[in-house]
């Protein structure tokens, strides 16, 4: 098993990756195709602020919200803020839509999206440390609980970033959206950004494997002992670490097994998203179950990672209390999920029950 690096200054430049987390060798090289990252940029100044930002993005609504192919184009839209002195700062960016599920009309009205910058238009604006960002947006116009929703997703990848600073970070942002096109619409919503794989990879001096299945016997295993300790506290199933699917899996070194981070969680019982499910219907709150997916651990690796959630569970609870945009009846359900969560992993009787008994058995 060998992976090699050529190292320049504080960032790392992948020249070849031979992995065996997937139970045997992959190839992984970089080609026309796939530029080396060689930007020693990082994107922890914009998301180290917590402050809320203030966002106008004016595109035409139609050609943007209207393009379904799989990789869709980028289309001109002025991204306009206040600085600190008052003063308005636009620059021209890229917009797109992406996503699957929330980008089909039948699910969501309004798609995430994706924002591209120039280097030169974003330098010497906040967005002069980023590249490109994902934006989760409200899903339904009309419905003020997807806003709602949407804000319960934001504090779930918050929550994660307090247990793990190998996390996606984000932003919370409130957006006037300008319909620059006939239509002429105009909505205010809040809306995040998502921190960039590549900007992730640069704060992380790492790379995100390029793998569709991984072992794992084959990862960190404390990362992932807290990656499904997280997951199973959110009530959320819709991830898998052997087909990767809602995570992906970072490597830092050569010396070191790579790490699961997840992503995506709004699926998430603790949200409890009323989608409409083809064939099935309106998705109720008692079709949210909890299910342990992590492996089995030792006594004493166990009690780690739930001394790692208990001393971290003020921290956590602290990210709803005066969290204003959340209205106190998510806020109650949250706490009362929580709460089972944190007596489940502290009564030794339902840890045997609901985690002890549902581990598996990954490794060798």
């Amino acid at each position: 098993m060998n992976r090699l690096f050529e190292f320049t200054g504080n960032c790392t430049r992948w020249v070849f990756v031979l992995i065996m987390i997937m139970g045997g060798p992959v190839a992984h090289g970089i080609g026309p195709d796939e530029p080396a990252v060689d930007s020693c940029g990082s994107s922890e100044g914009f998301f180290s602020v917590s402050e809320i930002l203030d966002l106008t993005l004016e595109f035409d609504f139609e050609g943007v919200f209207g393009d379904h192919d799989e990789d869709p184009e980028y289309r001109n839209v002025v991204v306009s803020y206040r600085n600190g002195s008052g003063e308005t700062v636009s620059l021209q960016a890229g917009i797109r839509t992406r996503g699957s599920f929330r980008l089909d009309p039948v699910n969501c009205d309004f798609p995430p999206l994706k924002l591209k910058f120039v280097k030169d238009h974003r330098e010497g604006t906040v967005f002069s440390d980023v590249r490109e960002l994902k934006m989760v947006t409200h899903c339904r116009t009309d419905e003020s609980d997807f806003e709602q929703y949407e804000l319960q997703e934001y504090l779930i990848y918050r929550i994660f970033n307090v247990l793990s600073d190998i996390s996606f970070r984000v932003r919370l942002i409130r957006v006037h959206y300008v319909d620059s096109g006939t239509a002429g619409s105009d909505i205010e919503k809040y809306a995040f950004f998502i921190e960039d794989k590549g900007d992730l990879e640069d704060r992380l001096e790492g790379k995100i494997l390029d793998v569709s299945i991984a072992e794992p016997a084959g990862v960190d295993q404390d990362q992932f002992s807290l990656v499904s300790f997280f997951e199973y506290m959110i009530v959320n199933s819709d991830w898998s670490l052997p087909i990767v699917h809602n995570v992906v899996i970072f490597s830092t070194n050569y010396f070191n097994p790579p790490y699961p981070i997840p992503y995506d969680f709004d699926w998430a019982g603790i949200i409890s998203v009323p989608y409409h499910v083809p064939g099935i219907g309106i998705r109720s709150e008692g079709e949210f179950i909890r299910e342990y997916k992590g492996a089995c651990r030792s006594r004493k690796d166990f009690t780690r990672i739930i001394d790692t959630f208990n001393n971290k569970r003020l921290e956590i609870y602290n990210l709803y209390i005066g969290f204003d945009p959340l209205e106190d009846k998510f806020k109650e359900e949250t706490f009362r999920d929580l709460n089972e969560f944190y007596d489940i992993i502290n009564d030794p009787r339902k840890f045997r029950k609901n985690i002890k008994s549902e581990c598996r058995d990954y490794l060798p």
